[in-house]
């Protein structure tokens, strides 16, 4: 009788260890936009593939200002129908993306990027290379970014 328990807590043990690993994985794969929600801002930039140029120009932008892109509190998201789409570096599931594609009706063969707000709203869209200094214009004009800006007037 004391054996047939033991096996069964044995069992039960295993059974939590493999769903709590299983749905850790799944948690650390599964980033939404919803997780950047009153934290960051999030410029989603979706391409019909990563080597599209108007894709690579972007990101090169992105990177030239890299302290004025992230002293807004912005995450880079490249959304791509096929291929690794990502959000501020991690990657996002292919449903995700999917799901991305279709909240902002952006069709497979479309160029478009995307402000969001830190309250989860769009805020800007642009169907080509962006200018990003009028990206951070409309995101100097937010009034929870002139807050911010009050409360640490640091600049690059």
């Amino acid at each position: 009788m004391a054996t047939k328990r033991g096996v069964h807590g044995l069992a039960l043990a295993l059974v939590v260890l493999v769903v709590s690993t299983v749905l850790g994985s799944a948690t650390a794969m599964a980033t939404e936009l919803s997780d950047y929600r009153w934290e960051s801002r999030p410029l989603l930039v979706f391409a019909p593939t990563a080597n599209d140029p108007r894709l690579v120009e972007t990101l090169n932008r992105v990177e030239a200002t890299r302290c004025d892109f992230t002293g807004r509190d912005m995450v880079l998201g490249v959304v791509v129908p096929v291929g690794n789409s990502t959000i501020d570096g991690q990657a996002i599931h292919a449903d995700e993306a999917r799901r991305l594609a279709n909240q902002f009706a952006i069709g497979d063969d479309a160029f478009s990027v995307v402000l969001v707000g830190k309250d989860g709203g769009e805020k800007l869209r642009v169907d080509d290379v962006p200018d990003l200094q009028r990206i951070y214009a409309v995101v100097d004009g937010m009034p929870m970014r002139g807050r911010e800006m009050g409360a640490d007037p640091g600049r690059c």
